[in-house]
């Protein structure tokens, strides 16, 4: 039920006891303050309990107004709440059968009247009586439930009788011809002996209707009779009766700038709306305005009528079409007589940006001109010459079979704006909202923008607060005032203010699972807050965001009291239908850098009702290609499977009671075995984030994360050890996009730092001490430039180890690493490393030609004791063939550095490549070609690479 609510709160010397506050809720339909004399009786007397509140409502019942109410009081009685219902009347009362019955009849005899009053125990009392019915006429199998249909202040009554033994159909008896029995009744023999399905025949019966139709039986008529049950009550048989009329055949001739079939189905479609008549002249109309809809003209249409009779002995007449198709006409000029005011370029001007393209090709095309002359008057009354006339084209046949169009105007006077009259409205708000109006003071007055400015004049007194603000004389035309003897006109609308709303209370309807306090926290207003569209608008996306709700509507009721005369109590109602909460899903797939994989997962919504969510995924993967690997694991030829399980909790709202603001917390642990170039690595980690909306644009996280890696099967002694990383990321981003997944226009920013260190759990021994920064910043762009979108994304990175003490072994000596240099005590874990892939990935590469620093080693064999820098580019043009479907080429650019960062030396590629867009993101495919390959291990890089990847850019 929807509910209007008022309150009546008032605080009086009371006992524990007794209300201090009075809650009314009138169903829809009903005013609460129709009962003014029981409030004002409450209002002069002490608070009152639940019981001595009673025969107070009784007398109120006994009004005849209201037939039904309920009090209900909170956990420590200082509130009741009191719930008055109207009368609902039965407006109908229907039966539906699984077999032919006569519903109307039945509640005729039956004497089931509309008009009475809807109670529970009518429909009982109703339904026992429809069952006696039924087992007294030896229908006892069918068995009938009631289903009660609300439609505001009136109730629908639906018996709807279910079988408890399945009819069969016996047989379907067509009253015809013998031929169209012979021809239609084995239409049904796949119905026989099976459960007596209605639709189905219905159904099989608009198919023959149909059927006739388009053999030219064009006002045959096809009905089912009725259902003849057996004396067992175990099968039925079905009667149809079909009228045959007389066939008309249609044939054509002389079409070629259509189709014959799209010109009979234009014919077909025509006969349907004249009923079943063959109108020759409906038909020529429909046939020449076909043609001048494609810009031809002096189409003839002819007709020829010859009858016979068909192979069942029937009548036939056979209409022939004739059409001598016409000609295209070429528009030679358009002229324009009369004007003064606008000069025919200014015109013509405005042709092309409205021309159709029939018109743009030179042809006429004479609903475009038509609507044209429209166009024209428009200009003009834009300009203050508001009683100009324009004819309808005149078109004058030349000798050389084109036209030339004639437009006559008559401009007649301008009237200017003598003044702009806004009643009721303070001189401060007045000049706000005229300086939002198009059409100004002692300016031309602009008749096409009235409307549009009224729409401006309500909108800007609402977002003042003035909410039910409205123009009453709006749809007068006296809201213009002209003054013929100085041709000026005064605008005047006459405004009706009303008060202010202001934010009361926030009532909730419709919630099952979720919790009012989920709603609740949404709000970004306090009580006695002005309320505005903006405002409300606001909070239905923020409840929308939520990701909870199927609908949302959000509407303000205002709490009307004589003594408010500047902002009137407002309570907003949120009235929600949620969704079903929780997702499985299992996704097999294949990835070219990841090669076949298998993922599935488990998400539970709106945990505890407090929009919680709970997620578990497991994935596991199985590369085809090893080509990222150093030769050894190559050569080894190890297809080891690669997998990730992972869980998370994600809290939006953490600590909101000592916050008072939205902060949401999300932890994730995980455990994942990942192959990398020179060794294998088991990686289990957990990572709890803080994140903070700070606008709508503006989003700050700052995320622990602890890892234990243990890194195995390495090439390289150094690569088998074990590692615990703490490290915190703070990270912010500013995102611009017009839409995530489909962005057209915008920008998106991110710069994330990770610090990991002792102070952070990161290991430190003697052997070995983790201690390292690393900085990213992403930034992409997206300019709009007609239907293409150019996309860029700029990226760079910076990673120092700080570990830099010289490492010395147990004989208390210093040692060399392989490359020569001194070993110190730390480093960056390769694991750890900048790798150009997913987000930076160069499209054409391998991971393995990518991935190397200047000196040409794979980032896998390079150990990092000073510093690393990765540098991305990319720049894609993209062109949307549908809402779905995207194509782009690309360049891209980007490199590893180790030490020294060099910005303008970069690898890179160009190509092509297509975008599906899907609720998640993109699927992408494209293939990148290497613009400079290099030669290693004696051998030339690959011309290119394919890539099948989800979207990242």
């Amino acid at each position: 039920m929807v509910f209007l609510k008022v309150f009546l709160t008032f605080f009086l010397v009371t006992v524990s006891l007794q209300a201090r506050e009075i809650e009314f809720l009138c169903s829809e339909g009903l005013k609460c303050d129709s009962f003014t004399p029981f409030r004002k009786k409450l209002e002069n007397s002490s608070a009152y309990t639940r019981e001595e509140i009673r025969p107070m409502l009784d007398q109120a019942i006994a009004i005849g107004r209201y037939i039904n109410f309920s009090v209900k009081s909170n956990e420590d009685n200082q509130k009741l709440t009191v719930v008055f219902e109207g009368y609902k009347r039965i407006k109908e009362f229907r039966l539906t059968s699984p077999v032919k019955l006569s519903g109307e009849e039945i509640i005729s005899d039956l004497k089931f009247r509309s008009g009475t009053i809807y109670s529970e125990e009518v429909v009982r009392n109703n339904l026992e009586t429809l069952k006696t019915y039924l087992r007294s006429n030896k229908l006892s199998d069918l068995e009938p439930r009631a289903q009660v249909l609300f439609e505001g202040d009136e109730v629908v009554v639906e018996f709807i009788l279910s079988s408890n033994r399945k009819i069969k159909l016996n047989k379907v008896t067509i009253q015809s011809k013998p031929w169209v029995k012979k021809q239609f009744e084995p239409y049904f023999y796949d119905f026989y002996k099976k459960d007596f399905d209605p639709l189905a025949i219905k159904l099989k019966t608009d198919q023959i209707s149909k059927e006739l139709f388009n053999a030219g039986h064009f006002k045959s008529k096809v009905s089912i009779l009725t259902d003849k049950v057996s004396d067992d009550n175990l099968s039925i048989d079905s009667f149809i009766s079909i009228e045959l009329s007389s066939r008309i055949n249609i044939a054509l001739s002389g079409v070629e700038i259509f189709t014959m079939q799209e010109l009979r189905s234009k014919i077909y479609d025509r006969i349907k709306i004249d009923l079943g008549e063959f109108n020759e002249q409906s038909i020529r109309e429909l046939i020449q305005e076909s043609y001048e809809k494609n810009g031809v003209y002096d189409t003839k249409v002819s007709f020829t009528s010859l009858r016979g009779k068909d192979q069942f002995g029937e009548k036939i007449e056979n209409k022939i079409i004739k059409i001598i198709e016409g000609k295209k006409i070429v528009v030679s000029q358009i002229v324009y007589k009369g004007v003064n005011v606008l000069n025919a370029d200014q015109l013509d001007e405005l042709f092309l940006s409205k021309v159709s393209p029939l018109a743009s090709s030179h042809f006429y095309d004479k609903d475009f001109f038509e609507v044209f002359s429209d166009l024209i008057k428009k200009k003009y009354y834009s300009m203050g010459y508001v009683q100009v006339e324009v004819s309808k084209p005149i078109t004058t046949i030349q000798p050389d079979k084109s036209v030339i169009v004639e437009y006559y105007i008559n401009e007649r006077d301008t009237y200017k704006i003598s003044a702009i009259n806004l009643e009721n409205v303070n001189d401060e708000i007045s000049t706000k909202i005229k300086d939002r109006m198009l059409n100004k003071v002692n300016d031309s007055l602009n008749v096409v923008e009235i409307e549009p400015d009224l729409q401006r004049v309500v909108g800007s007194l609402q977002e003042e607060g003035y909410y039910f603000a409205n123009i009453k004389n709006a749809k007068d035309p006296s809201i213009l005032k002209y003054n013929k003897a100085d041709l000026t006109v005064s605008f005047d609308p006459n405004i009706e203010l009303g008060n202010k709303i202001c934010f009361n209370e926030l009532i909730i309807a419709g919630t099952r699972k979720t919790k009012n306090k989920v709603i609740e926290r949404e709000l970004f207003f306090n009580k006695g807050d002005v309320i505005t569209p903006s405002i409300l608008d606001e909070l239905n996306s923020r409840l929308g965001n939520l990701g909870l709700f199927a609908s949302l509507r959000i509407t303000p009721y205002v709490i009307y009291d004589q003594n408010e005369t500047t902002c009137s109590r407002t309570n907003i109602l949120v009235q929600v239908k949620e969704k079903e909460f929780g997702l499985g899903e299992v996704a097999p797939g294949y990835r070219t850098d990841l090669g076949w994989k298998l993922s599935a997962g488990v998400t539970i919504n709106n945990v505890q009702g407090m929009n919680r969510q709970f997620s578990i995924a497991a994935q596991s993967n199985l590369r085809t290609s090893l080509a990222g690997f150093d030769l050894r694991r190559k050569t080894e030829n190890k297809r080891l499977p690669e997998f990730t399980f992972k869980t998370s909790f994600i809290e939006p709202y953490a600590f909101h009671n000592l916050l008072k603001t939205q902060v949401e917390f999300e932890t994730q642990a995980s455990a994942q075995r990942k192959r990398f170039y020179g060794f294998d690595a088991d990686i289990y980690r957990i990572s709890p984030q803080l994140s903070k909306s700070f606008s709508k644009n503006f989003i700050g996280s700052l995320r622990y994360q602890f890892e234990r890696i243990v890194q195995f099967d390495a090439s390289e002694s150094k690569d088998n050890d074990n590692f615990f990383i703490g490290s915190i990321t703070p990270s912010l981003t500013w995102d611009l996009r017009d839409d995530a997944i489909n962005t057209k226009k915008g920008a998106y920013f991110n710069l994330s730092s990770e610090w990991a260190n002792k102070y952070f759990f990161s290991m430190q021994n003697d052997d070995l001490e983790i201690n390292y920064l690393k900085v990213i910043s992403r930034n992409r762009f997206y300019i709009p430039m007609g239907d293409v979108t150019l996309a860029m994304s700029i990226s760079a990175g910076y990673q120092k180890n700080f570990a830099t003490e010289p490492y010395v072994n147990g004989s208390g000596n210093t040692e060399l690493n392989s490359n020569g240099v001194l070993k110190t005590k730390g480093y960056i874990p390769s694991i750890k490393l900048f790798r150009l892939e997913g987000y930076d990935e160069v499209r054409g590469f391998e991971d393995s030609e990518i991935n190397v620093v200047e000196s040409g080693e794979n980032i896998g064999k390079v150990v990092v004791q000073d510093s690393l820098y990765f540098a991305n580019f990319k720049l894609e043009p993209r062109y949307n063939v549908t809402d779905v479907f995207q194509v782009g080429i690309f360049f891209d650019a980007g490199r590893l550095y180790q030490e020294t960062f060099k910005p303008l030396k970069l690898r890179s590629s160009v190509g092509a490549g297509l975008k599906f867009l899907t609720p998640v993101g993109s699927l992408d495919f494209d293939y990148g070609i290497k613009l400079d390959r290099k030669i290693r291990n004696g051998q030339q890089e690959s011309f290119g690479r394919f890539h099948l990847s989800i979207g990242f850019f």
